[in-house]
């Protein structure tokens, strides 16, 4: 039996903007669960972090210092001991060139960060309440924005 809470949710955000962060963890803050928030500012951050920390789900900025969002995608899709942890895109850009390219790369969930806090907070609850094992490998494309 694991010594760990099995309703604690370990997230990684990947996010380069200090403001998006404060927004994520205030969306999260009344969470109905257990959640362990670890952030990284770049992609070489968080590659480090996913390879030394327990990681369930990952929010992936794309605009990243170091290595951007796509290469990190790549990168974790790539590697045995990473490919299964669930990647959602967390992302101002709505372009659907982007978002193609970003479901062709293996990503399991296109989050678009609303304006409006009870949206962005609604569907970063739903990111991280969705059950990832029936997601694996990836989401149906009609299902992978969430909006």
């Amino acid at each position: 039996m694991s010594e760990a809470n099995p309703t604690t949710k370990n997230i990684l955000l990947a996010e380069d903007d200090e403001d998006d962060y404060v927004l994520f963890c205030e969306a999260i803050k009344d969470f109905p669960g257990l959640v362990k928030l670890n952030w990284v500012r770049n992609g070489e951050e968080l590659m480090d972090v996913l390879r030394h920390e327990k990681t369930d789900i990952i929010f992936l900025d794309i605009n990243m210092p170091l290595k951007n969002g796509f290469e990190c995608l790549t990168e974790i899709r790539s590697d045995d001991s990473l490919k299964k942890i669930p990647v959602i895109i967390y992302s101002t850009a709505d372009d659907s060139k982007l978002v193609n390219w970003m479901y062709n790369a293996g990503a399991n969930l296109y989050l678009c960060k609303p304006t409006e806090f009870k949206k962005l907070k609604s569907r970063i609850h739903k990111a991280i309440t969705m059950d990832w094992e029936k997601q694996t490998p990836f989401s149906k494309p009609e299902h992978f924005v969430l909006g």
